[in-house]
This record gives structure tokens, sequence and C-alpha cells, in this order.
């Protein structure tokens, strides 16, 4: 039993030691990052806008949500160390893989605007990292280690995101005072939302 338990330790010690090294090593690549926050900032009243006209008819457009490795391709993706975000479709044909139909979509998710742990958030749309992200899960060697979000009680094949309640939602933060912050999330920060946190809130299901 001792053997054992120091066997749960060891393997316990070397997960964190493990999932230090990749935030560390995301902390590096971004400071070498050429990262214009200002830009995102600027660009957030045409990211309402474009939302603002597929809200006007959200029949016509399907969502869904994924999950991928948070900096770049090379770096691990960790539980405490991903990213997420929304791609929106014109025709409701965006989960599927290599092979698919092709159709006109867009990302969007909720981005820092400076290398720090705490910063002014903005929603982005089709950011270069969730494009080449989602493409290469689409159509190539998914290095990104995207993963669909899909509950277990999701009809297959059928949209189980309300595209009208979650726009609405994402256009509630976007007028609001959200503090976006570096690390995933434990418990929720009053105000403050990374872009895991701010996917979870914003989701809203069908039925």
């Amino acid at each position: 039993m001792k053997t054992h338990g120091a066997a749960l330790v060891l393997t316990g010690l070397f997960l964190l030691l493990e999932g230090a090294c990749a935030t560390f090593q995301a902390g590096m690549y971004v400071l070498t990052l050429d990262f214009d926050g200002k830009e995102i900032l600027s660009k957030e009243p045409a990211v309402k806008e474009q939302l603002e006209e597929i809200l006007a008819s959200p029949e016509q457009y399907a969502m869904s949500a994924y999950t991928r490795r948070a900096i770049a391709a090379h770096i691990k993706r960790t539980p405490a160390l991903f990213h997420s975000f929304y791609v929106i479709s014109s025709n409701g044909t965006n989960s599927g893989g290599a092979g698919s139909s092709e159709d006109r979509f867009l990302t969007l998710s909720f981005s820092g605007t400076s290398k720090s742990f705490y910063s002014e958030g903005a929603w982005i749309i089709n950011s270069e990292t969730d494009l080449a992200s989602y493409y290469s899960f689409r159509y190539g060697a998914n290095e990104w280690e995207v993963e669909e979000i899909t509950p277990s009680s999701a009809a297959s094949g059928r949209a189980w995101i309300n595209t009208e309640r979650t726009l609405m939602n994402v256009l509630g933060k976007i007028d609001s005072s959200v503090t976006y912050y570096y690390n995933d999330h434990i418990s929720d920060k009053r105000n403050r939302e990374n872009c895991n946190t701010a996917l979870q809130n914003t989701l809203a299901e069908n039925g």
C-alpha cells in the first residue's frame, strides 16, 4: 500500500511539473509574438455589427463550439492550458471533418489585448490561430488537437446550440466591461473572463 501511495504521489508530481512546463513554454512563446491588442480592440465594433447582422436572421446560421491547443500547434495542450472558440456557419455543415461539403463560416472567440495576466478583453472574428486550427481539424492532421464540444444529450446531426440566444449573450458581453484574464478558471471571477469561461457563459442550448 505504501509503495502504491508513493507511486500515486510521484505520478501527481509528474503531471503538475508537466503542466507547469507547458505553461512556462506558452508564456515564453507569447513574449515573442508580434501582438497588436489595440487592433483587436479597434475591430470589436465591427465584430458587433457583423454579429448583429447575423442575429437579424439567426435561422440561417448554425453555431458549434470547439477547444484546441491554446497558443500554437507545437505547444502541448493541458487541462489548464487550452482555448475555446465558436464557429458560425451559414448552412449548418460546420461540424464535419475532412471531406465535408464546402460552406461559409467564421470563427468567434474572446481574446486578451495585452501580454499580461489581466487586460481589457475583446471578441474577435477569424483570428489567425482559430482559422488555422479549424482548417487543420477539417482538412488536415489536426495538429492543434481541436475537439468539438458536444453534450451527451445532443442528438446526432442536429444543432444543439441556440444561435439567437448565444449571439445575444455575446453581444451583451461586448457591451459590458469584462476584463480578460490568462489563466484557466478554477472558480468564477467577477467581471473577468478568459476564452474558455466566455464561451461557457455565453453558450445557450436549444430546448
